[in-house]
């Protein structure tokens, strides 16, 4: 019982030396990514002349995201600033001569990384999503709406008559669109009309009139009820009206940071069926899960890194940088190379928590073997140092060796400790023959 409620008492004081640097590292590090944003803001205001209530209203749904995006970042700093401080004070020390091991040590930290994993997760994708799409319409809608609509590459959005619009890659300065996908959701539960097309072209926008495009070098798919194509029409030129107003069109954008889990899972399945490669979605999509663990990976590199050396708050700060760079300079990799195929897209979005978390994992082990290793160790060093200084006196030397073959007396004095010949002898010492 006296075990179980000390053990209770550790927990505790152990998460509230991470909880609150994390809770202000949260702060500290969300003013540093509004700086950026702010900047923006004034431009805003001063040279586009943007009304300050939706100026706010744009901060304000961008807030989520930021605040978000800080957590992986600041339960790292508050892992390796804490634990480096029970470090630093020896008050580790203290606890492990208490018979508590490093695995116990780091499990009420390995509970809060569960925790805040949890919430960046539930946070991504019930609030960051809708912030997102919110935010994005208020740019449209506001600060884009003089100029044509702002299409963007892997961008989805819905238009007139239930169709659902998706634009691999568009050239903002030809107004010209790459690999063009276009479905025409049906009214009732069956496969929906298909139109792929290698290249297209907006037409323009005339008022809140609305906005057609000319799609070139398409085949519309058609599917029965098994899912199965049965009618192919290829086709040199269509036109296609997008939305019946300028604000249908900007208000039913979506990137993929505007849509969860589920939302953004529909519509890859819906490309699926048609064979169009979506590795780009899928690594956006495998992201959104593993994006949310970051913060139990950076716990456990973290620990055992902070309990390497008992350096300042400063080396903290340089040693949280310098983990944050390597990992997002991984994922960046890593993210490249699944969109492009080199990997499969599920590999490049694990690949950093599984470097990370594998490195992590590894150190923990080590240093807790190398604790019991040296615990073992220490009864046996004093025996140790007797055999070297006391068994193999300082002065001794090493000396060639006497070979006696005769001689007509051995006795022992006991005096001076030593075995005496006399007599005739006959040996060899070295080159010698005595």
């Amino acid at each position: 019982m006296n075990r179980l409620w000390r053990n209770k008492i550790v927990d505790i004081y152990i998460t509230k030396e991470v909880l609150i640097p994390y809770i202000t590292g949260v702060a500290i590090i969300t003013v540093i990514g509004l700086s950026n944003f702010l900047f923006q803001l004034t431009d805003l205001i001063i040279n586009k002349n943007i009304a300050m209530p939706i100026v706010l209203r744009l901060l304000l749904f961008q807030l989520p995201d930021i605040i978000v995006q800080t957590f992986p970042i600041a339960v790292l700093f508050a892992t390796i600033s804490g634990m480096s401080r029970l470090n630093r004070e020896n008050e580790f020390t203290a606890l492990r001569l208490g018979g508590i091991s490093l695995y116990r040590l780091i499990l009420p930290l390995i509970i809060l990384g569960l925790l805040i994993s949890s919430l960046t997760f539930f946070i991504n994708e019930k609030v960051v999503p809708w912030s997102n799409h919110e935010a994005q319409n208020i740019i449209r809608m506001n600060i884009l709406k003089q100029a044509k609509p702002d299409v963007e590459d892997n961008v989805f959005f819905k238009g007139p008559e239930g169709r659902l619009f998706f634009v691999n890659k568009f050239d903002k300065e030809e107004n010209t669109l790459e690999k063009v996908v276009v479905y025409q959701l049906p009214e009732e539960d069956s496969y929906p009309e298909v139109i792929t097309a290698q290249s297209g072209k907006i037409l323009g926008i005339d008022g809140d009139q609305g906005s057609k495009w000319r799609l070139e070098g398409g085949i519309i798919h058609r599917y029965n009820d098994q899912g199965k194509l049965h009618q192919a029409i290829m086709f040199d030129s269509m036109e296609y009206e997008i939305a019946d107003s300028i604000d249908n069109f900007f208000g039913e954008q979506r990137t993929t940071s505007e849509m969860n889990r589920a939302r953004l899972k529909k519509n890859i399945d819906l490309f699926q069926r048609s064979g169009i490669k979506v590795n780009s979605l899928l690594v956006d999509y495998h992201l959104k899960l593993t994006m949310p663990l970051a913060a139990l990976i950076f716990i456990l590199i973290g620990t055992p890194l902070s309990l390497s050396s008992k350096d300042s708050r400063s080396s903290s700060i340089i040693l949280t940088i310098i983990i944050v760079f390597a990992y997002y300079l991984i994922l960046s990799l890593s993210r490249s190379f699944g969109k492009n195929g080199a990997v499969s897209p599920l590999l490049a979005a694990w690949i950093p928590n599984i470097f990370f978390g594998f490195i992590g994992i590894a150190l923990l082990i080590w240093r807790e073997q190398w604790q019991n290793w040296v615990a073992r160790f220490m009864p046996f060093l004093g025996l140790v140092i007797f055999m070297v200084f006391f068994l193999y006196p300082a002065n001794t030397i090493k000396a060639d060796t006497l070979n006696v073959y005769h001689a007509e007396k051995l006795s022992y004095n006991q005096e001076h400790g030593k075995y005496e010949l006399t007599g005739e002898i006959v040996g060899q010492y070295t080159d010698y023959h005595i």
